[in-house]
């Protein structure tokens, strides 16, 4: 094949083979004896090789490779100790079987090198897919923390607006509707924090027994905000009759987000709950874990849209949610907790939605 290049170029290709490939070579009998040798053998430590003896006993690489059959073969990449990477080359000729040598330093370097390319890259895929889903998690948190807050905010002056006078009643939904105002224009400035921070805010949560939220406290603080939408709605939102107030009810997690599944959870059950019925609200002790449930009396959910309830943009076939993220949110916020969280219909009619949070690290005292 040389034959076919001009000789400047072929002089340049042999020379290039021999400068950086070191190339050295062994010549075999058919029994595998050793002949003759050549090249830069001391390059890969191979000198002071006896003619006459079987060539595997002398180069370990080659064991069980010789004599060779009528198929040529090679061998990339071998590294023995005190050896530099080595591609082995062996064929057959009419003297014998020839073995050549060629150093794959170079060839191993660019190997490590373009590994390590596709690991940086794969590095930088992933980190770029976590922004992302943080991002789009964080565009669910302002479509939500806007909607919200401003849902008890008009409840509230709504049903104000039937009041003749501004009865006890009456002060108690003006006070609601200021809460709301000051919680929105915190929420907006966590926002923009959360945006200032590299979003670094939203990975924090609490497994401290000190600082974790309380779910019960945060059922309270929410079905309180929520109430007047249930009453213009004409139904009814309580908490477990059977329900330990008194016990420990502490979970992994962090207040607001933990607030914020609730709400997310409550308001869907509100959308699906027909006129007179009630969505109840429920703490279950599992030992190390606290199970929260929300229990409404509404249609259920199909069996073929239950797999999709917590995937991005899922309204299910009434399209009476928002805009899909509510329950996404919800999934991908209690899973980063250590959590799980699921729906199923209830074997007395409507749907029940749940979660499952771990306790703080050191157990709070569990419920009876």
């Amino acid at each position: 094949m040389m034959d076919d290049f001009p000789a400047p170029v072929a002089e340049f290709l042999r020379r290039m083979a021999i400068d950086h490939r070191a190339p050295a070579y062994l010549l075999a009998s058919r029994e595998g004896d050793l002949l003759t040798t050549g090249g830069s053998l001391d390059h890969y430590g191979l000198n002071g090789l006896t003619a006459g003896a079987p060539v595997e006993d002398q180069v370990l690489f080659l064991f069980g490779e010789l004599p060779l059959g009528a198929e040529s073969r090679s061998i990339p990449f071998v590294q023995m100790d005190g050896m530099p990477a080595t591609d082995v080359h062996l064929f057959r000729g009419d003297e014998g079987d020839w073995i050549i040598l060629l150093d794959a330093s170079e060839s191993e370097r660019n190997q490590q090198s373009m590994q390590q390319i596709s690991y940086d890259r794969s590095l930088n895929y992933e980190r770029l897919e976590k922004e992302i889903r943080k991002k789009e998690i964080l565009l669910h948190c302002i479509v939500h923390d806007l909607a919200g807050p401003l849902m008890g905010i008009r409840g509230g002056f709504e049903l104000l607006s039937l009041t003749e006078t501004l009865s006890e009643q009456g002060r108690e939904l003006v006070q609601i509707g200021l809460r709301q105002s000051t919680r929105q224009e915190t929420l907006i400035r966590e926002i923009l924090q959360a945006f200032a921070s590299e979003i670094e805010q939203f990975e924090a949560f609490s497994i401290d027994p000190e600082t974790a939220p309380d779910a019960l406290a945060a059922a309270r603080e929410v079905i309180a905000v929520l109430l007047p939408a249930f009453e213009r709605h004409n139904a009814r939102i309580r908490l477990d009759p059977a329900l330990n107030t008194n016990a420990g009810w502490k979970v992994a997690g962090e207040k607001t987000r933990l607030e914020r599944i609730y709400s997310n959870l409550i308001e869907n059950a509100l959308r699906h709950s027909p006129a007179q019925s009630t969505v109840t609200v429920g703490l279950h002790d599992e030992g190390e874990q606290v199970l929260v449930t929300i229990d409404d009396e509404g249609p259920g959910v199909p069996p073929e849209a239950g797999a999709a309830l917590f995937q991005k943009f899922s309204q299910g076939k009434s399209g009476r949610g928002k805009i899909g993220l509510g329950l996404y949110f919800c999934r991908m916020t209690v899973e980063k907790w250590g959590g799980a969280i699921g729906q199923e219909n209830r074997a007395e009619g409507g749907s029940r939605f749940w979660f499952r949070l771990p306790r703080p690290e050191e157990t709070s005292e569990g419920a009876e």
